[in-house]
C-alpha cells in the first residue's frame, strides 16, 4: 500500500512538472506532413466509398488541415533557406579596382 501511494505521488509530481514546464513539441518535416496528408486522403476516400459519410467528412477536414500544415511547413523551409543563402552566401561582386587589373 505504501509503495502504491509513493508511486502515485511520483507520477503526480512528474505530471505536474510537465504541465508547468511544458512537454517538448515534436517537429515534423514537410515530407512527414505530406505523408500524413496522403494517408488521411486515402482514409477519406475509403470511408466515402464504404458509405461512411460522417467519418469521411471528418477525415476530409483532417486532410484539408494536414495539407494546410504541409504548405505552411514548406513555406517556412523555403523562407529559412532563402534567409540563410542570402545571409551566408554572397554573389561575387566586382569593384572598380578589380577592373583596373589586366591578366595576361
Amino acid at each position: 500500500m505504501k509503495t502504491r501511494i509513493l508511486a502515485g505521488l511520483m507520477a503526480l509530481a512528474v505530471s505536474a512538472g510537465l504541465l508547468f514546464a511544458g512537454a517538448p513539441a515534436a517537429q515534423a518535416s514537410s515530407k512527414g506532413r505530406l505523408n500524413t496528408t496522403y494517408a488521411l486522403g486515402a482514409a477519406t476516400v475509403y470511408s466515402l466509398l464504404k458509405g461512411k459519410t460522417t467519418q469521411g467528412l471528418i477525415l476530409g477536414a483532417g486532410t484539408a488541415y494536414a495539407y494546410k500544415r504541409y504548405r505552411d511547413a514548406k513555406k517556412g523551409e523555403r523562407r529559412r533557406a532563402r534567409y540563410y543563402t542570402t545571409r551566408y552566401y554572397r554573389a561575387p561582386r566586382y569593384s572598380r579596382t578589380a577592373r583596373a587589373y589586366r591578366y595576361r
